[in-house]
């Protein structure tokens, strides 16, 4: 019996509406944000759920919260899927970092996972320390449970790449909205499956490999 991972991106922010750039600045949901929390809770309230994890950012948090609300049940902070760091670009809107790191946008579009932000992390750090983040929450649940795991866009897309055998640099085949909810099987350590990404049916490329994660892979 697998374990069932219920992956949802939290709702809006002032900064998510305006454009801005947001990863390590702990920004709270606006009203926006808390009616797309709502709405998520609503749903996830008529589905069996075991435990609920956030990240530690007060706008992770804030989604779980709504989400526990008609399960009673707590929120368990796991850091490691919290948002990439963006440094100095933290706040800044696209126009801005255009205009003021034009060197780093033009790696950033080409080869997004090693290239460090500046003042922040690289993106395939984020997706190495999100894939073990949840695999710690995984492993403190015996199979036929499921999870609600309330995360950020980059660590999601880090775990959907790993998961899809999707290069990181690649990571733009996938979107994400807030509260998007994005669901995962995991029948054993090396076996992964996702039914859903954003909401919408997922069905793998009949590739080598899609939907199975081979034992200390990493990308």
């Amino acid at each position: 019996m697998s374990v069932q991972i219920v992956l949802v991106r939290h709702g809006a922010t002032d900064w998510n509406l305006q454009g801005s750039c947001q990863g390590a600045t702990d920004r709270e949901l606006d009203a926006v944000g808390i009616r797309q929390a709502e709405s998520s809770a609503a749903i996830l309230a008529k589905e069996s759920i075991h435990a609920i994890y956030s990240s530690g950012l007060k706008r992770a948090q804030q989604t779980a919260a709504l989400i526990s609300q008609p399960h009673n049940l707590p929120v368990i902070v796991e850091h490691d899927i919290r948002e990439l760091d963006h440094g100095v670009l933290e706040g800044l809107t696209f126009n801005q970092i255009k205009d003021s790191y034009p060197v780093f946008l033009r790696r950033w579009r080409t080869e997004p996972a090693q290239i460090q932000v500046p003042g922040g992390e690289r993106l395939a750090d984020v997706a190495d320390r999100a894939w073990n983040g949840l695999n710690r929450i995984i492993e403190r649940h015996p199979s036929a449970e499921k999870l609600v795991v309330v995360s950020h866009n980059f660590p999601i897309l880090g775990i959907v790449c790993r998961v899809t055998g999707i290069d990181l640099n690649q990571y733009r085949s996938f979107h994400l909205d807030p509260c998007g909810v994005t669901r995962l099987n995991c029948n054993s350590r090396d076996d992964w499956q996702i039914t859903h990404i954003n909401g919408k049916d997922y069905s793998p490329e009949p590739a080598a490999g899609a939907g199975n994660v081979p034992a200390g892979a990493a990308r």
